[in-house]
């Protein structure tokens, strides 16, 4: 075909898309129905293209605002950490405060059921020197307490007073190698013997009084014997036997005593309110 038709019927293509437009534009202007009409089916024409033009487009919106929305994020993210951290701070000094209620109300029904005076002190330090195995309690020789008197908790026999201050007074406890001493009884076996402190491994040692003959087992109770004139009543829990032995003359049994009462946890003590009377 010729150049020059060819360029003729564009012209005239050109010409007839032109008329219709300013045809369309004229009579939308006048809202014309069948316009409308015309108008929907060009936009049910090119609406896949819209589409996806906003399917392209998106992914670039959300990364724009992503960039630029990202310091708020951070700021959100911090500010929901902390209130995590606080809240996480809140349960466990309730969970603490809770534990400590329950300390001091089983020591408040200990000596509430005791038939031996008693008073609940709070213990306020640990050892003095690293050599020691000792504690700080709040109560002092105004509170009736002397030098000599028996510490326990529910759980068994902690120590005992070896020195008093107006309002305060320190306690040896029973694993200190210091520690004075205690006469013990076996629950099963009925046999008497006298505990010492066992040391760094906080247990306590019986070297005399056991004889061979005596059946004893590990995990066989051991408590107080409360000899006459005491300081020590007889019955409060002292521990159970870990381990058994002989003398270095082979005449007796050596115990290893593992103590009842948890004395690297302590929170309350009751002091036994007698001396040379408790037996």
């Amino acid at each position: 075909m010729p150049r020059s038709r060819r360029l003729g019927r564009s012209r005239f293509t050109l010409v007839l898309l032109i008329l219709a437009s300013l045809t369309i534009l004229t009579l939308d202007y006048r809202d014309s129905g069948p316009v409308k009409g015309a108008q929907r089916a060009v936009g049910t024409i090119f609406s896949p293209f819209r589409a996806a033009g906003e399917w392209v487009g998106r992914p670039i919106g959300d990364a724009w605002n992503g960039i630029f929305g990202y310091g708020d994020l951070e700021d959100e993210n911090r500010r929901l950490r902390d209130e995590i951290d606080e809240l996480r701070g809140r349960d466990l000094e309730e969970r603490a405060a809770r534990e400590e209620v329950d300390e001091l109300r089983d020591m408040l029904d200990l000596r509430d059921a005791s038939d031996i005076e008693m008073v609940v002190a709070e213990v306020i330090s640990g050892g003095l020197t690293s050599f020691e195995t000792t504690i700080e309690i709040n109560r002092g020789s105004g509170d009736g307490i002397r030098e000599g008197m028996a510490v326990r908790t529910p759980a068994g026999l902690v120590g005992q007073v070896e020195r008093v201050e107006g309002g305060r007074a320190r306690v040896r406890l029973i694993t200190d190698p210091e520690f004075a001493g205690v006469g013990v009884k076996l629950v099963e076996a009925r046999d008497v013997g006298f505990a010492t402190g066992g040391g760094p491994d906080g247990t306590l040692v019986v070297e005399e009084g056991i004889t061979l003959a005596t059946p004893v087992e590990k995990g066989d109770v051991v408590v107080t014997s409360g000899y006459d004139r005491s300081n020590y009543p007889g019955g409060i829990p002292v521990g159970t036997v870990y381990s058994v032995g002989r003398t270095a003359d082979l005449t007796e049994q050596t115990l290893v005593i593992e103590p009842s009462a948890d004395l690297e946890g302590l929170g309350f003590v009751a002091v036994l309110l007698c001396d040379q009377d408790c037996g």
